[in-house]
């Protein structure tokens, strides 16, 4: 009897064991990423949106529940309301998903043109005023949407029409290597984890293989402004913008702003802040800038300062935005510009020097 009883025990011990292991929850951990995460359960997964949703991802039995949005994945057909979105399915080879995208003056990506030309992607308007009743035609699994962007009313009209969609806001994250992390949210709608995890960890180390190389160097002081119809927006000291100076190797002159957004400036503020810089970098956002010229007849004052004296001027490409999960591009190019000693062979591809 005492025997039969302690057989007994272990087979419930086991069993239980065996039940906890079925219900066991692995929470995947960003590196870098803030703002969304994803909970992986047995045949499911839960990824948190840049909203705070929850959307329940399942394959083969959807799980009973609780859950903001429940999406089957593999996805067959999204509807991307930014370019930097379909720059991450691009990453992880995913683009042809694509059934809809936002309405652009100029799309980057040959295939994405071809497709939109021919009809096999539609267009559906701007991302604050899309087409409802496009995007409805196209039933979508999912709809790819920068929620804190496109504002309160698109959001609110996508849940009155019943529009499957998705908060990713990763234009929000403050680290670089946090905006290419989005890589990995996009994934799971994909079933693709392993590609974007691979994808990651070889942009991410070559990015840190440049940051060691240029923090040997000294600091290089950097400006980095947007300039348009009068206005001088400059990126806070907690910003995107100023994390890429540093992991670049350079000392931003900004950096005493105390903000992760786009801080307004006057235009003497700029001059004075960039008299003794090295570097001076302009923003792109819709309007290209060509020439020094173009920043001259602006802000006056700004041929008078050391980066335009000494030739040291660079803008932005018009295909950066487009190109975001080439975040490697993106810092190897900077830090060219600012340590080009360094990178004697390197030819820009995300800036250009004007």
């Amino acid at each position: 009897m005492r025997l039969k009883e302690i057989v007994a025990v272990a087979l419930a011990v086991v069993i239980v064991a065996g039940c906890l292991g079925q219900h066991e929850v692995k929470t995947s951990k960003m590196k870098y990423a803030k703002l969304f995460s994803i909970e992986k359960h047995d045949g499911y997964a839960v990824v948190t949106d840049s909203e705070g949703r929850k959307i329940v991802l399942w394959k083969d039995k959807k799980p009973d529940v609780e859950a903001d949005l429940f999406v089957r994945i593999p996805v067959k057909r999204v509807v991307a309301l930014s370019t930097t979105h379909v720059a991450y399915l691009k990453a992880i080879n995913c683009s042809d998903a694509i059934a809809g995208v936002i309405s652009v003056k100029k799309w980057y990506f040959e295939d994405i043109k071809e497709k939109i030309e021919n009809g096999e992607i539609v267009e559906v308007g701007k991302a604050r005023s899309p087409d409802y009743e496009k995007i409805l035609a196209l039933k979508p699994d999912v709809v790819f949407v920068h929620a804190k962007f496109v504002g309160s009313d698109v959001i609110k009209k996508f849940e009155s029409l019943g529009i499957p969609y998705v908060a990713c806001d990763a234009w929000l994250e403050e680290h670089p290597l946090g905006r290419l992390e989005w890589v990995k949210f996009f994934a799971a709608f994909f079933d693709r984890e392993e590609e974007a995890e691979k994808y990651f960890n070889s942009v991410e180390s070559r990015i840190l293989e440049i940051q060691n190389a240029v923090g040997k160097e000294e600091k290089v002081k950097v400006v980095y402004a947007l300039v348009l119809k009068g206005k001088v927006m400059v990126p806070g000291g907690q910003s995107y913008h100023a994390k890429l100076v540093e992991i670049a190797g350079g000392d931003y002159v900004f950096k005493d702003l105390n903000s992760t957004r786009y801080v307004q400036v006057n235009t003497e503020e700029l001059i004075n802040r960039a008299a003794n810089a090295d570097v001076y970098i302009a923003i792109y956002m819709g309007k290209p800038v060509n020439s020094k010229k173009d920043l001259i007849e602006e802000v006056p004052g700004l041929a008078e300062t050391k980066p335009f004296k000494e030739d040291r001027v660079y803008a932005m490409q018009p295909w950066i935005w487009q190109h975001i999960h080439r975040m490697d591009e993106i810092v190897e190019d900077l830090a060219a510009i600012l340590h080009p000693e360094l990178f004697p062979q390197h030819e820009l591809t995300m800036f250009k020097k004007v």
